[in-house]
């Protein structure tokens, strides 16, 4: 019989110690990344197969490197047009669209069609209904919570406004926050209007220099178009997805045959035979769906990374090579950072939440190195972001640049003043209460 492998617990290329993250994992070298660039089923997202999974890591590992070499051999390189990538997806999403366009003329049709019963009507219909939810445009919507009013934080206005132009930029029409671990910039409504939203947790774990980065990479997207290039293709990236969510999400077949064994254990043979086609013919769609999302997410995905990368590359020039380096480090830690902080929230007033965040920080830096390794891991064709480690290798590959904008640390009290009331909420939901402010 074959005797089954086992890995080594030294490197062969340096005989250090390997690491290993979890018992289904693949080990690796955190000495000289030895076995690190190897698809690990246990850390990569799930894609289906493990075929799929593998091909999309080694794909995004090609696309990273080919990227590393356009932008360091011209960092202030800009799209010139539209993408490959992006002309097919708009070409998709015209067609979509021409497709709902159809479906509602169609329906118009069978308003009127006064030569049909009604119950005739309405089962004809339902085609054109289920095509419509899935093509239907989605313009977004203008959060109407959480927005920061210049009025109620002028400081923190001004240093947007600073920013964007640092970065090039139009300033975002509005300020929102949040309490997720993350920041973003859309367009949105039947306006379009660019839209600002500042996670207020990961602004509290942020060094103050490293919050500079943040809103200069988040603007860097409006400066190279990318919402209104989403927006543009939107039809066609979440056609795939609308039907995966319509007919259940994931494992359609598990759900079919958990169905199946639901009706048989209650009902007769017929209603069996009819439960399982009706169950079966969603599990179809659903897999059609989810195919064709991956189809147009493998054409979307590439631009979505560069986006990401040319954003950084504006973070490093307005903020400066260290601070950017800091928000990517916090990133990785944002994690246990926030873990240990509602360990600590019964013990603290909202006003400690910063200072104790920057000494969790500083607690947690040994664990830079191999948390900067395992999101190499996590590379995937698929996803919007490229890893941490693929973000930071590609800035520490440019010459030190200091940024052109720095804030004092009286402004920065001006602005945590400002923020007072958003501290006092994320210091709620730490302790676990749905209080107000």
């Amino acid at each position: 019989m074959p005797t089954k492998t086992t890995m080594p617990s030294r490197c062969p290329a340096c005989a250090q110690d390997l690491v290993l993250v979890d018992a289904a994992a693949v080990s690796w070298c955190p000495a000289c990344r030895w076995n690190l660039d190897v698809y690990d089923p246990a850390l990569a997202p799930w894609r289906g197969t493990t075929m799929i999974g593998r091909w999309g890591f080694r794909r995004g590992l090609e696309l990273d490197r080919a990227t590393h070499e356009e932008l360091l051999a011209d960092p202030e390189v800009r799209p010139t047009g539209p993408s490959p990538g992006e002309v097919w997806l708009v070409a998709v999403s015209v067609v979509l669209t021409l497709i709902g366009v159809a479906a509602v003329g169609y329906l118009g049709w069978l308003v009127v069609a006064d030569a049909l019963p009604p119950g005739v009507r309405l089962v004809l219909a339902i085609p054109a209904v289920l095509v419509l939810l899935l093509v239907k445009p989605s313009f977004g919507r203008v959060p109407r919570s959480g927005v920061i009013a210049e009025r109620e934080a002028p400081q923190l206005h001004r240093l947007v406004r600073e920013v964007a132009d640092a970065a090039g930029t139009p300033v975002p029409d509005v300020i929102c926050a949040d309490l997720s671990i993350n920041a973003g910039v859309a367009r949105l409504g039947l306006r379009q209007r660019s839209v600002l939203v500042i996670g207020i947790p990961l602004w509290l774990m942020l060094p103050r220099p490293a919050r500079v980065s943040l809103l200069a990479h988040e603007l860097g997207h409006l400066a190279n178009g990318d919402p209104l290039r989403v927006r543009r293709t939107l039809p066609a990236r979440a056609f795939g997805a609308r039907a995966v969510a319509a007919t259940g999400g994931r494992n359609p077949w598990r759900r079919t045959l958990h169905a199946a064994n639901a009706l048989a254990e209650q009902r007769s043979g017929t209603t069996v035979l009819l439960g399982m086609a009706v169950h079966g013919v969603l599990a179809l769609v659903n897999v059609a769906g989810a195919t064709a999302q991956l189809l147009v997410d493998s054409v979307a995905m590439p631009d979505s990374r560069r986006a990401e990368y040319r954003a950084d590359l504006i973070a490093r020039r307005v903020a400066g090579t260290g601070p950017f380096l800091q928000s990517s480090e916090t990133v990785l830690l944002a994690g246990r950072i926030w873990q240990d902080l509602w360990h600590l929230a019964p013990r603290l007033s909202s006003e400690q939440l910063e200072p104790t965040a920057a000494e969790t920080r500083q607690h947690l830096a040994g664990h830079l190195p191999l948390a900067r390794q395992l999101s190499r891991r996590t590379t995937d064709l698929w996803s919007t972001h490229p890893s941490e480690d693929q973000r930071m290798r590609l800035i520490e590959a440019l010459p030190r640049v200091d940024g052109v904008l720095h804030v004092d640390d009286a402004r920065w009290a001006e602005i945590d003043a400002e923020l007072a009331p958003w501290h006092r909420f994320a210091h709620h939901v730490l302790l676990g209460t749905r209080d107000r402010f």
